[in-house]
């Protein structure tokens, strides 16, 4: 999971999360900056995009439709933490890049105790994803659509996690959005009749008070068919 907008340290800022080029370089940034992703990027910035995704998925996806979900790009395992907050008896499976992160993500604990994660795989997701667990009843992912990470072909590569009628509500950099042509893709995949139900919605990537407010981001939600 990567920052919209910010510096989180001094030796690590939003520049070098958008200047990485490969699933390599992807795993050294995250190497260095998982242990104070939340504490110098999160909390200093006010950074709500894994809230708001939850909230978003809260929103939009029928509780009766889903009895567990896989977080992809799960990062320090926020984006996990407010969904079972939201929905405690959902079982939620996480994927990242990165181990470190990943590490992170593993001490999470949900309001009763438990942990937020049943299984945390490592994975680089510009290539075919396996999981164990798959098919999911649905799909969730905040802050890895974005420079420098994952482009709308890699969508191709998470519809298969879903079963089908399976839900997917994935957060996209608004320039990102723009920039690397996501309305075409959506598009097509809604052509071919590989997805439906399709709606975008935007939210905001940081709380009121940050010095970032009004970056936004947009959450594309549809349906595998």
């Amino acid at each position: 999971m990567v920052a919209e907008e910010t510096q989180s340290s001094p030796s690590i800022g939003l520049n070098d999360a958008y200047s990485v080029k490969t699933p390599e370089d992807n795993r050294k940034l995250y190497a260095k900056w998982a242990a104070t992703y939340e504490s110098e990027f999160v909390d200093k910035a006010k950074y709500r995009y894994p809230r708001a995704i939850a909230e978003v998925f809260n929103d939009e996806v029928l509780v009766e439709d889903v009895a567990n979900v896989v977080d992809v790009g799960t990062g320090t395992g926020l984006t996990g933490m407010y969904l079972t907050a939201l929905r405690p008896t959902l079982t939620v499976d996480g994927i990242d890049i990165s181990p470190e992160m990943l590490d992170q993500a593993r001490g999470k604990r949900r309001q009763d105790g438990q942990l937020v994660y049943r299984l945390l795989l490592e994975r680089d997701l510009t290539h075919e994803v396996l999981s164990i667990n798959a098919p999911y009843d649905a799909l969730i992912s905040s802050g890895t659509f974005t420079h420098g990470h994952l482009g709308p072909e890699a969508i191709d590569n998470l519809i298969p996690l879903v079963r089908q009628g399976g839900w997917i509500v994935i957060g996209v950099n608004n320039e990102h959005f723009v920039a690397r042509g996501f309305e075409d893709k959506l598009k097509e995949l809604v052509t071919e009749a590989i997805i439906s139900d399709l709606r975008v919605k935007r939210i905001n990537v940081y709380e009121e008070g940050s010095d970032h407010r009004g970056d936004q981001a947009r959450v594309l939600i549809f349906k595998r068919k």
